[in-house]
């Protein structure tokens, strides 16, 4: 039936209210207001219940208004989505390597701007601000003089131990996050060369780079895509919603993806892999979670028992470093690196720029740098929520010209670190490429500037046993948050959602475990997780510290797989922030904004037990 003129107007208004509430909510930080949903202020937390629950109520409403969009199945024609997924070498795990084993890994790695990046077309993927009028389109490629033009870039691997059990691919693209639908899309692209080649599983990230082309739909015509769209869904007239994404990039997308994964995989060699960690310390990230979120800091008492001190920190702030060394010395190493931390500098509007320039921020220059060291570069984005990358250590007082020269020196020193993980400090004041010799000539005099490797300590590099362990599952998790319920029908992002005769929404990503040898070990997680999800002592998860002043119900990843587990986040799907069921509301968005862009409460828990169920199947053989 056909929606009254009164609907329409009303539809009309609440999508333009749409756009400045979801859009502007993407713009935002975390505040240092005092948090008035600490559990021990219970005044706040009745203060922030009846907020959310009046907010649900608006956004159902304006939720209802709309019909499901296109990528919309119903509960009872939905046929389950195994199509195009690889759940990898599979559930039995071994804990040695066999005789024959010998790692193998090609490398390859491709720019994703196209020829016509300057014709109005692309918009940047990260940041949009009403001072932009809601249109964030490139206006050009960032360069710094001296350096070069910045770029975007798709990075992959192929690896397999040589035992015949499957070789698995990964890519790693610089943007702001891709969805498991588009990538499926990838994954088709390679079927049968999957098949022929005996690949067992294709697993695309993004790192979440703020300064790159939009590949989730969000940040191009909003307020037109909006419009249009909630008329023609709202009213059920005819004509087709328009994508929020630009179709024929994600199309010129998706086949240099795969193009460069076949590149990776042919460009495979045998060699040694080795392995190296080292904690950073809080001061290169950058905390903006939720006052509630971090690490428990803990101490000894006079008993020996450890205790809680109240305190918290950053959970996950170290650097893992793999490198691989071809035997044949003709071709280049392969450094892979993860950390936690969000790739946001460059694309952030100042006064003097508007942050609209196609960057891969510290990745890119990161890269630039290990290239011109003599390293292929891969990069595994981490548990990311809301840590940030930080030069709160060198460069405090250093004036910059433009923002991505923060970037450039973040993205420089984090190879440089990389390099010098197993160095002793006096190694490195030696060596000319890693001591910083120019920038304490020319910033040397300035307050506050630090050098990075002072006080450094190295720590030791270990062969990887030659074995490869990989299971992947695919979870369903509810969608709850009646904005991302709008956005999705009204076509602008690129999800599979099922729609459940009881009106309630989900939809199904992945998860996956992924041991390297008996010296590395990680989960793949979608989204920006939150990493008291992962480490021990996550605040958050306890009643405590929590809004809701109850426990989180299911078990964190160092819970299942052990203390020393790492993540591989924003893997296979982008469904935004990850937030602990028990901390989450939306009823206090200053302290809490992470809420307004996730799929809504119940997504951790429900990823949470997908891994237990996960790690309940696994056979150690």
């Amino acid at each position: 039936m056909k929606k009254s003129r009164l609907t329409k107007i009303i539809a009309v208004i609440l999508t333009l209210t749409l756009a400045f509430s979801s859009f502007g909510a993407v713009t935002a930080g975390a505040s240092n207001a005092y948090p008035i949903t600490e559990s021990d202020n219970p005044i706040g937390v009745i203060f922030s219940d009846i907020v959310e629950t009046l907010l649900n109520f608006i956004l159902g409403l304006f939720s209802n208004l709309f019909n499901d969009g296109p990528g919309f199945v119903p509960e009872t024609e939905f046929e389950g989505s195994t199509e195009n997924f690889y759940e990898g070498i599979g559930k039995e795990f071994v804990s040695k390597a066999e005789d024959n084993a010998k790692w193998n890994l090609g490398y390859a790695n491709t720019s994703l701007i196209p020829d016509d990046y300057d014709s109005g077309a692309y918009y940047i993927g990260g940041y949009i601000a009403i001072e932009n009028g809601f249109s964030n389109v490139v206006e050009g490629i960032a360069e710094i003089p001296g350096i070069g033009p910045d770029d975007m870039k798709a990075r992959c691997v192929a690896i397999n131990d040589g035992t015949g059990k499957g070789t698995v691919l990964f890519a790693t693209i610089d943007c702001i996050g891709i969805t498991n639908a588009d990538i499926k899309d990838i994954r088709a692209l390679l079927a049968d060369y999957a098949e022929a080649n005996n690949i067992v599983a294709i697993n695309v990230s993004s790192t979440h780079t703020h300064s790159c082309i939009d590949t989730e739909g969000l940040w191009t015509k909003n307020i037109a895509k909006l419009l249009y769209n909630g008329l023609i869904n709202g009213t059920e007239s005819e004509g087709e919603l328009v994508q929020g994404t630009n179709p024929e990039y994600m199309a010129f997308l998706k086949q240099k993806v795969a193009d460069t994964l076949i590149e990776a995989h042919q460009n495979i060699e045998e060699g040694e892999l080795t392995y190296a960690t080292k904690d950073l310390g809080q001061d290169y990230f950058n905390n903006k979670n939720r006052p509630s979120s971090g690490q428990l800091i803990t101490s000894i008492d006079e008993s020996g028992q450890v205790v809680y001190t109240g305190e918290k920190e950053i959970a996950m702030t170290d650097i893992d470093r793999f490198i691989f060394t071809p035997d044949n010395e003709s071709v280049d190493p392969t450094m892979m690196i993860n950390i936690a931390a969000h790739p946001d500098v460059a694309g952030l509007p100042t006064e003097s720029n508007s942050g609209r320039e196609i960057s891969g921020d510290y990745l890119f220059y990161c890269g630039k740098f290990l290239d011109d060291a003599g390293y292929n570069f891969m990069f595994f984005q981490g548990a990311i929520a809301g840590i940030y990358m930080s030069r709160s250590v060198t460069g405090d007082g250093v004036p910059t010209e433009q923002r991505v020269e923060e970037s450039q020196r973040y993205g420089f020193e984090l190879a440089r670190m990389a390099l010098s993980l197993t160095l002793t400090e006096d190694e490195i004041k030696a060596d000319d490429n890693l001591n910083c010799a120019d920038e304490i000539a020319e910033y040397g005099d300035i307050e506050h500037y630090s050098i990075w490797y002072e006080g450094w300590t190295p720590v030791e590099e270990v062969a990887v046993d030659p074995f490869l362990n990989l299971y992947i599952k695919q979870v369903e998790v509810p969608v709850s948050n009646n904005l991302i319920e709008a956005v999705g029908k009204l076509n602008m992002a690129n999800y599979v959602v099922i729609s459940h005769d009881d009106g309630s929404y989900s939809t199904i990503t992945e998860v996956g475990y992924m041991e390297l040898g008996n010296q590395f070990k990680t989960v793949f997680l979608p989204g920006e997780i939150c990493q008291d999800l992962i480490a021990p002592d996550g605040a958050s998860l306890l009643a405590e510290y929590s809004v809701t002043a109850k426990d989180f119900s299911s078990s964190p990843a160092c819970r299942i797989f052990g203390d020393d587990v790492r993540c591989f986040g924003l893997m296979n799907d982008a469904i935004g922030y990850v937030v602990p069921d028990n901390d989450y509301t939306n009823g206090d968005p200053v302290n809490h904004y992470h809420e307004l862009i996730s799929l809504g409460r119940g997504v951790a828990s429900a990823l949470m037990d997908g891994l237990v169920e996960l790690n309940s199947e696994i056979v150690r053989v």
